[in-house]
């Protein structure tokens, strides 16, 4: 395929250049992922539905810098998806990691500090189980982080910004973020209603992060894949590790049903109060 064809989907609606992509990464991907839905069904792959969901996700990425490329002339692709430099990656990685991880330890102290939780004794059965349960769960969580701030705030929000105002962009790219998680049986789609809410609102704190300068006129994707993975090994952290038992003082939607602080009111005003600090640290304050 020549170049014209190519930049001509460049004047297309946001919403059909996104359909556009998707259906070049899935027509590539099932020819190569039926056979291996086949083996998996007859228990002959290791792994489940793991190795085709994985080759979707690199097809993914072989395609999206040829797309940035071709559509968008772009000869520095990953840059203009976030990737820039690898010390404002690294540190922007750093920085956002630790505001979430203590983010994650704030919400602990405040429920043990209430009484709504308890440390438990018997989480992580010893300081060597609870390192090992420790550096998965950060291993885990990067993984998570850069995998789906790529695809959500790296790839989508840029597509959708490309055609819509900033704000728009943020709030569609917020709101596929979160329908995306309910990709799932019927049941568990109503299992996992009351934590809409609070994806659609890490969604947006995770879209104000993208939006933090990391150099003059630069945004990147370390700040949010840092968040994100910070945030997601706090509540590895607490969940499996098994480190707070809650007392029953206060309903199970106050602290999180389940245990997941996106599906209760003290999960969501601690994404509200980081959602406000992200936003003025991406919005920083013009010299008068």
């Amino acid at each position: 395929m020549n170049n014209l064809p190519w930049a001509k989907l460049a004047t297309f609606p946001p919403l059909v250049r996104v359909l556009i992509f998707l259906l070049i990464v899935v027509a590539l991907w099932l020819p190569l992922a039926l056979p291996l839905y086949w083996l998996s069904g007859r228990g002959l792959l290791p792994g489940g539905d793991l190795f085709p969901t994985a080759l979707l996700y690199i097809l993914f990425l072989g395609v999206l810098p040829r797309w940035e490329r071709q559509v968008r002339g772009e000869s520095h692709p990953w840059a203009k998806i976030g990737f820039i430099g690898r010390g404002e990656l690294a540190k922007g990685w750093a920085t956002g990691a630790l505001l979430g991880a203590l983010s994650l330890a704030v919400l602990a102290v405040v429920q043990v500090a209430l009484g709504w939780a308890t440390v438990n004794p018997e989480g992580a059965r010893g300081l060597t189980l609870l390192v090992q349960v420790a550096l998965v769960g950060a291993a885990a969580a990067s993984a998570v982080g850069w995998s789906e701030e790529v695809l959500f705030r790296g790839w989508l929000l840029r597509e959708l910004g490309q055609g819509w105002s900033p704000a728009i962009a943020l709030g569609a790219t917020s709101l596929i973020f979160a329908i995306a998680h309910f990709i799932k049986p019927l049941d568990t789609i109503v299992a996992m209603l009351p934590q809409f809410a609070g994806l659609l609102l890490f969604g947006l704190v995770m879209g104000w992060a993208r939006r933090i300068p990391v150099a003059p006129g630069k945004t990147g994707l370390g700040h949010p894949a840092g968040l994100h993975a910070g945030l997601v090994w706090g509540y590895y952290l607490l969940q499996v590790g098994s480190l707070l038992r809650p007392t029953g003082v206060v309903p199970a939607w106050v602290t999180g049903l389940d245990g997941n602080p996106l599906a209760g009111l003290l999960g969501l005003a601690l994404l509200s109060g980081l959602g406000g600090l992200v936003f003025r640290w991406s919005h920083p304050a013009r010299p008068v």
